[in-house]
């Protein structure tokens, strides 16, 4: 009896010396600001002023669904750290969302933690979390509902065997220069008329890197599959408003034009959906490839 007294004050004795290791932090996709009465063109005129006053730059605003805004901002934080790392041009721009929800319109933004990880960024954008929580508020984080989307996990993600990873973009061209191949996006953005515009610009300093922000609106049936209203009504339908995903990231890296696969990035933000059902990924199986002839298309290399 003595003996497992013994042991017993023992096994306690060790676990309360034993260092805790605590768990590593679970990140989600989007962060919802507030959600208030208003109308959307109120609450949009309040959060860029609210931005502005932040110290951001806005750099685009557009409506890729009908009931939100899109406005997309930049800092030098994002644009140093973007400068930071091979691909980081694709983080310079942040999305913020203007929805409306019900009786209340709903203010979001993509964590730019949770981007910073996901598409491997060598510097650390919680400053720029801080500053937009600081500026516009959080209420709750949301997305990949039952998914634990750790640092380590985000820095390899892809959703299955077989899909994109981040360094799997879609090619979508090369050109005598970086020059040529920016003159050559913003042309093909410039066509009035079709399915894609262009919704920012933004010069990564001290590179030859340019990313650009692209609308996706269908303007005849055969242009569902890259329409951000369609898409929305695949993957959006529980939760917080998720409009903040677009609008989508073209990038001249060099002499090359690129974008990340639709397989990575809409997986990326969307981790919890299922593959199959009326929300599964497969409603959008024409969407990728799609999305790729589209590009190509723009920058006149299809």
């Amino acid at each position: 009896m003595k003996t497992v007294n013994f042991l017993l004050l023992l096994m306690a004795a060790v676990l309360l010396t034993s260092p805790v290791i605590a768990a590593d932090p679970i990140y989600k996709p989007f962060v919802v600001a507030s959600a208030g009465l208003g109308t959307l063109e109120e609450k949009t005129d309040a959060t860029v002023a609210a931005l502005e006053g932040a110290g951001f730059e806005v750099k685009g605003q557009y409506s890729p669904v009908e009931g939100t805004n899109i406005v997309v901002v930049t800092n030098d934080v994002l644009k140093n750290v973007a400068a930071m790392s091979d691909k980081g041009g694709y983080a310079a721009g942040q999305r913020v969302s203007i929805s409306e929800a019900g009786e209340t319109v709903e203010v979001a933004f993509i964590n730019p933690v949770y981007i910073q990880y996901g598409y491997r960024l060598e510097g650390d954008l919680k400053p720029v979390y801080d500053s937009l929580v600081e500026s516009l508020g959080n209420v709750r984080s949301c997305g990949a509902s039952g998914k634990k989307m750790t640092a380590k996990k985000l820095g390899k993600y892809h959703y299955m065997m077989g899909m994109q990873y981040f360094d799997d973009p879609y090619e979508l061209g090369s050109f005598d220069s970086h020059e040529a191949a920016v003159a050559a996006v913003e042309k093909g953005l410039a066509v009035e008329g079709d399915a894609l515009t262009q919704v920012y610009r933004i010069d990564i300093p001290g590179k030859d890197q340019t990313v650009f922000g692209v609308g996706m609106q269908m303007t005849n049936e055969d242009e569902k599959d890259i329409d951000s209203t369609f898409q929305m009504s695949i993957v959006d339908f529980e939760g917080c408003k998720k409009r903040a995903y677009f609008p989508y990231e073209v990038l001249v890296d060099g002499n090359n034009v690129e974008a990340l696969h639709m397989r990575f990035r809409m997986a990326l933000h969307f981790p919890n959906l299922s593959m199959m059902g009326k929300h599964g990924f497969t409603k959008l199986m024409p969407a990728p490839g799609a999305i790729k002839d589209e590009l190509e298309a723009m920058v006149g290399t299809k």
